[in-house]
Parts: C-alpha cells; structure tokens; sequence
C-alpha cells in the first residue's frame, strides 16, 4: 500500500509582524514623545492633545481621498478627529496648524499607515486610565480622542482585512512605507514663524 504525504504550503507570514519589525524602532520614537507626564499636568496634556491634533484630522482626511472606506467599510465608526477636536474644545486650546498628508489610493500603502492609527488605539487605553486620574476636571473630561471606540473590536477586524489583503502580500515594502510615512507625522516639529 502506498502511503500518501502532502506537502503543505508554506505559510505566508503575518503581516502584523512584518510590520511590527519594521517599525520597531520608529514605535519606539513616538512612544517616547508621547509618553509625558500628563496625568499630573494639565497644560503637558494639552500639549499632547496639540501634536496628535497636528497629524490625526489629515492623516484622516488623506485615508478618505485614498478611499479607505474600501477596505474599511466601517470607517465612519473609526474617524476620530471630531473626538479630538471636543478634547481641545473641553480644554480651551485652539485647533493647530495641520500637517500636509500626501493621498494615495495604493491598498498596500493605506492599510500601512491605517496599522499605525488603529494601533495607536492600543496605547490609547492605557493612556485614558493615566488622563483620568488628573486632579483638573477639564483633563478628565477631555478623553474623547483616548477613550473613542472603547468596547469595539476596531483592532482585530483591522488586522483580519490586512492580514487578508492581497496587495499588502503582493507589496510589503510599501505596506512599510505607509507604515514609516504615517509615524513620520506624529514626530514632526511644529514649524516656527
């Protein structure tokens, strides 16, 4: 009798991973600036509150020319820049000079600089315990942005449409450069007149 053997497929590997790799470094850089004592202070959160609100809205803006209802059919659900803005609203801090975003309608590079925004909702919640324990009342109110989407499942359902996207397969390398572009923003000087 014959014995039969099959050979599976290799594996393709995790998207979530490459990117998580190949980002590392850069993770590492905006985590540490954003990562101040706000909990105690509350003009160091609103300063925190001022940088995200300088790439947040049109890296937001940039996705919907780029079509990211698409791949994100929930989107709607997702946007978070309002919540930003009633945060600045709450806290009396005028809205500031937004960074240009460039469009792009590549899948690969969208879905990249999506993994760094929904991923940052991972850090978010451990940031809103920090923002609500502030002694200022207007802190603790002000964790619209940090707190958007609690009790959604955004991250998972984000990562089962990239790890099932064929272009992000087909394109890492710029699936890493939507990546490395959208942290790009979040370490950005604020120009200077």
């Amino acid at each position: 009798m014959q014995r039969a053997f099959s050979i599976a497929a290799p594996a393709r590997s995790s998207a979530r991973q490459m990117l998580l790799s190949a980002t590392s470094a850069l993770h590492g850089e905006v985590d540490g600036r954003f990562s101040g004592p706000f909990d105690t202070d509350k003009n160091a959160y609103s300063a925190f509150l001022v940088m995200l609100a300088r790439a947040v809205p049109p890296l937001e803006r940039a996705l919907e020319e780029g079509g990211v209802q698409r791949l994100l059919p929930d989107w709607p659900l997702r946007r978070r820049a309002d919540a930003l803005e009633r945060d600045l609203d709450i806290l009396g801090v005028s809205k500031p000079t937004a960074i240009a975003v460039d469009v792009t309608r590549d899948e690969a590079r969208l879905f990249g600089r999506l993994y760094v925004l929904e991923g940052s909702r991972l850090g978010a919640k451990l940031l809103v315990k920090r923002a609500r324990e502030n002694a200022e009342v207007e802190v603790r109110a002000a964790t619209n942005y940090l707190a958007h989407g609690a009790g959604a499942d955004f991250w998972r359902s984000f990562l089962q449409r990239l790890e099932n996207s064929e272009a992000v397969a087909a394109s890492p390398e710029r699936t890493m450069l939507g990546a490395r572009e959208a942290f790009g923003l979040f370490m950005m000087e604020p120009a200077h007149a």
